[in-house]
């Protein structure tokens, strides 16, 4: 062994075998000495004229610094609402508005209690709703005096 290293010497293949050469020793390490201390550099000034520097990177988009994101809320009333009004007003065309827009009228003022943030869906449910409402109202007005005048004029 050697005096500086516990490390055990490497075993030599013998010379007997066919195509192998022989592998050597590594070399003998340095004696370890006095290694010497790392330079010190005093901190520079900083430069007043220089641009600032961000400490973190900047937020990702949609987020405000310092704000976490927020769950979005239920909306269910407000869809159910917007859906109906707006089938209300197809339907009116066929004469079957009727009830679809009582129901978006109804769930539009519950979602308008319930669900403020989701003013949008809501507002366009009581507008399409009141709108097919009344296209079936009159719809409906005209169907009856029709057949009241084609009653009035006919001879039983």
């Amino acid at each position: 062994m050697a005096a500086n290293n516990d490390i055990p010497p490497i075993p030599l293949p013998s010379s007997g075998a066919a195509g192998v050469p022989p592998i050597e020793p590594p070399p003998a390490a340095a004696a370890p000495g006095p290694v010497a201390p790392p330079a010190y550099a005093p901190p520079a000034a900083p430069n007043p004229y220089s641009q600032p520097t961000a400490p973190t990177a900047p937020p990702a988009y949609g987020y405000a610094p310092g704000y976490a994101p927020v769950a979005a809320a239920p909306q269910g009333l407000s869809l159910t609402s917007m859906i109906t009004g707006i089938a209300s007003i197809v339907l009116a065309l066929f004469s079957l508005g009727l009830f679809p827009g009582i129901a978006a009228v109804i769930t539009g003022h519950m979602a308008q209690k319930r669900q403020p943030w989701a003013r949008g869906m809501w507002l366009t449910g009581l507008i399409t709703g009141y709108i097919g409402v009344g296209i079936s109202l009159i719809y409906g007005l005209i169907v009856v005096l029709a057949l009241v005048a084609g009653f009035a004029g006919s001879n039983f």
